[in-house]
């Protein structure tokens, strides 16, 4: 894919998100329950920074009271995660700052998931939940791994979620498929574009396989420690990636 169309598609998907912030925010108010045992494997006290955070949804599963009580019956006290969000919507950034602002150690910022702001190792430790599948361009992809692991301490981990479009939406894929055959579209192999909520936004996805996935991370540099196809109570499926960043 040409960076300039890339770039565009970036760019339509910030817009979009922009338009429709406050509505997919309303839809998302809390985070996925099948994915909840992702919370239990962030040390307490640690540094987390969490890539395409919306509104701070996985923010609120981290201080849910069910983890604050498991704890007390392990006989711990509770030491807040120090929580840093991204994402590159004003909007859901707006309402995630509104939501959390009596929290202690949080951060919400507007920022570039492929440019990330941060010093390298600040974090120790990631999350990117259903952000890698919009990402346009395999040379993006390994850019945003890479950029992860730049800002995570050496041996932290980077837990990744990514749509299983193949699984939910085969059909559109291979019409993207046969459209780039015939020369109708700038998309790559495994791309498609959706209409996506009341206001069909054009909604760039990138259909992984395991291999891809493989793939992605080997050239990226990361050590694969998990992965695994995650089913939803709807049906969907969500891959699960989780990666250590090498020791210097």
């Amino acid at each position: 894919m040409r960076t300039e169309y890339a770039n565009e598609l970036l760019e339509a998907s910030r817009a979009g998100y922009e338009k429709i912030a406050a509505d997919f925010s309303r839809t998302r108010g809390t985070f996925w329950p099948e994915l909840l045992f992702v919370r239990d494997l962030i040390p307490e006290g640690s540094r987390l920074l969490d890539i395409g955070c919306g509104n701070g949804r996985f923010l609120g599963a981290l201080d849910s009271p069910q983890r604050t009580a498991l704890r007390k019956n392990e006989g711990r006290s509770f030491v807040e995660v120090d929580y840093t969000g991204i994402d590159f919507s004003e909007g859901l950034i707006g309402v995630a700052r509104e939501r959390y602002h009596e929290r202690a150690n949080t951060t919400f910022v507007v920022g570039d998931a492929l440019k990330l702001p941060f010093p390298d190792h600040t974090f120790d430790n990631t999350v990117s939940f259903a952000v890698l599948h919009h990402i346009p361009s395999r040379a993006y992809r390994v850019q945003f791994l890479r950029e992860a692991a730049r800002v995570t301490k050496p041996g932290g981990f980077i837990i990744l979620t990514a749509w299983n479009v193949w699984h939910s939406r085969p059909r559109i894929v291979l019409e993207f498929a046969l459209k780039k055959l015939l020369g109708g579209t700038h998309t790559d192999f495994g791309d498609a574009i959706l209409d996506f909520g009341k206001e069909k936004n054009a909604r760039y996805v990138h259909a992984f396989s395991m291999r891809k996935i493989r793939s992605l991370a080997h050239e990226a540099g990361l050590a694969i420690e998990r992965l695994e196809k995650i089913r939803r109570p709807s049906g969907e499926e969500n891959f699960l990636l989780m990666l250590r960043v090498p020791k210097v």
